[in-house]
């Protein structure tokens, strides 16, 4: 039986192998792209980087959803941060105005990001992390893109 072609999804139109072998495509990079993250994390954290700002939005159920952060020019976006813990991240940060990323590793699926503060190591758990721009990018705060976007009609 051939799959419906009437469906807006793409993935409808393929066959059941080709299905598992986009996904398992989609898996790798997914992959890749977070070890590519994580490394650059390590990195700064290796060099001594410093949180030196923080936006966040207010969420339910105890969470931050999304929290950014500047750490040495890089905005870092983290989703379902547990509040208490961003308040000691944020408390830190008005009192020393910068505060070390002294680790970056991952457990299970979250990311676990430890901070160097004046007392003891603070430990942030995150569900999901990106470095922004996301998929590569300059290193710098970036805005609105520098140049033409290759590839779109004008």
């Amino acid at each position: 039986m051939k799959p419906p072609t009437h469906t807006l999804d793409p993935l409808a139109r393929l066959t059941r192998s080709d299905r598992r072998e986009w996904r398992a495509a989609a898996k790798r990079a997914q992959r890749e792209h977070e070890a590519e993250q994580l490394a650059t994390l390590q990195g700064l954290a290796r060099s001594g980087s410093k949180v030196t700002g923080m936006v966040t939005e207010e969420s339910s159920f105890g969470f931050c959803d999304p929290v950014e952060m500047i750490i040495e020019g890089r905005r870092i976006r983290a989703w379902r941060v547990y509040r208490p813990a961003l308040a000691r991240l944020r408390e830190a940060l008005t009192t020393i105005a910068h505060v070390p990323l002294s680790s970056a590793t991952r457990y299970g699926p979250y990311w676990v990001l430890t901070f160097r503060v004046a007392t003891e190591p603070l430990v942030i758990l995150v569900d999901r992390l990106t470095l922004v721009p996301e998929w590569g990018g300059s290193p710098v705060w970036a805005g609105a893109p520098v140049g033409p976007v290759v590839g779109v009609p004008v």
